[in-house]
């Protein structure tokens, strides 16, 4: 079983595959499967695509991200996500890996602040074999305590692979909302291993429940997904609501040795409740420039090239389902970070942008989103985080159709909210001429 740390998701649709006497028909449907969703009475939430791809995944995701862990059980979702595949009520380790492996199938667990979800992907013809070991891995954890122990090993690993781009975004949403959306993908290192089965059953008891659950899939029949969602075993009822995290100007740094440095800065910005400036944010990014697109390539972005070719950066947009930041990363030596920095926020504090950069904003997004439509494995997941956020899917007509109405002045909008808005920084390597936040504001 494999575990991920996901990535903000977009909204995306599929790409379908055939074989030779279905070529033409697999062409016709590329990337344009029809999505279905459907509300169940126990408020469980269930969307798929029939694609009519030869591989089937479905996934089970919870609202049970970092964002609902609390100051006793910090970490608890970075343990969740890696206990996937230990032994259930019904089954044990040994058995769920090889039963997958004898039907080819394979079993993930991926988790951001939001959510985490389980994944199967597999044929057709072993469907139910699939369906039953997913969930008995997402229905059924009983977190023996013997396995919990074995999971240190893996969990200290994950926490020291953590780059240090990724663990200054960390620091960033850490000054940013202190708690919830500000308590990091990893678990701390202080709690690696001290996570007992009892505070996991709590967790569990308390975030995976039938109102805090979706069912989503590709290339499944969505009739037969939504009987799979009413069989599952289910704590009833569950919060629909998540506590709204509020945004602090404040910074986090961690000094390190070495000649290197990583920051993270930014400021507040809208939510996937705030749809149309949420698209007008990412146009915004796509403008201000996400790092080059090709080997050697320039920054040529609105905000990007005016840091210099000598330190890493882009434009830098998390958002969730009531809440966002939008800023940028940058990454180097140390001594021209700092440099950089000044210039970012002073890049960021006065964005000028004119229709050439809103076209090209525009298509930055529409090539992302087109990434993700050709894949069905991101489609599944995004699929899911819809069902469980927002209790309803943005098919793809509407996604280009919003994209395709956001105007320069909704652009301009954004960016002027953001020129005036105050600052969290999240800093990490050697920091000797990094700004302190004081100096930015």
């Amino acid at each position: 079983m494999a575990s991920a740390v996901s990535k903000t998701p977009m909204l995306r649709a599929a790409a379908a595959r055939g074989f030779a006497a279905q070529a033409q028909a697999a062409s016709a449907s590329r990337g344009s499967a029809e999505v279905q969703c459907s509300n169940l009475p126990n408020k469980m939430t269930v969307a798929s695509a029939e694609s009519g791809a030869a591989v089937a995944r479905v996934s089970i995701v919870y609202r049970a991200g970092s964002r609902h862990e609390s100051a006793d059980n910090l970490g608890a979702s970075h343990v969740l996500r890696n206990a996937a595949g230990l032994s259930t009520k019904t089954a044990t380790t040994f058995g769920i890996t090889r039963n997958l492996q004898q039907v080819g199938a394979s079993l993930t667990a991926t988790s951001d602040r939001e959510t985490i979800t389980y994944t199967v992907a597999v044929t057709k013809d072993e469907l139910e074999t699939g369906l039953k070991f997913l969930e008995a891995a997402a229905t059924g954890q009983v977190f023996k305590p013997w396995e919990l122990a074995d999971l240190t090993t893996r969990i200290k690993a994950d926490i020291a692979r953590v780059p240090t781009e990724v663990e200054a975004v960390e620091s960033l949403h850490k000054a940013a909302f202190h708690s919830g959306l500000g308590n990091s993908v990893y678990c701390p290192s202080y709690n690696a291993g001290k996570h007992s089965s009892e505070t996991m059953q709590h967790y569990v008891s308390a975030n995976c429940t039938t109102g805090r659950a979706a069912v989503a899939g590709v290339g499944v029949d969505h009739q037969l997904l939504v009987g799979f969602a009413q069989s599952l075993n289910l704590e009833s009822g569950g919060s629909s609501e998540n506590k709204v995290d509020s945004f602090n100007s404040s910074e986090v740094r961690h000094e390190r040795g070495g000649n290197r440095a990583a920051v993270a800065i930014a400021t507040h910005a809208p939510g996937w409740n705030s749809m149309n400036e949420c698209l007008a944010n990412y146009v915004l990014q796509c403008a201000a420039g996400t790092g080059p697109v090709t080997k050697r390539g320039a920054n040529n972005g609105i905000l990007t090239k005016q840091l210099g070719s000598g330190v890493a950066s882009s434009a830098l947009y998390s958002s969730y389902s009531d809440n966002g930041l939008f800023g940028f990363v940058v990454a180097g030596d140390a001594k021209e970070v700092g440099q950089a920095v000044e210039t970012g926020v002073k890049g960021l504090r006065s964005l000028n942008v004119s229709d050439a950069d809103v076209a090209r904003g525009k298509a930055g997004v529409y090539s992302w989103i087109a990434e993700y439509m050709e894949n069905h494995d991101t489609l599944a997941f995004d699929l899911g985080e819809q069902a469980a956020l927002l209790g309803k899917i943005y098919k793809k007509a509407d996604i280009l159709a919003a994209i395709e109405s956001v105007s320069t002045s909704d652009v301009q909008a954004a960016a002027r909210k953001l020129a005036s808005g105050k600052l969290a920084v999240g800093a990490v390597g050697n920091l000797s001429s990094v700004p302190y936040l004081c100096s930015l504001n």
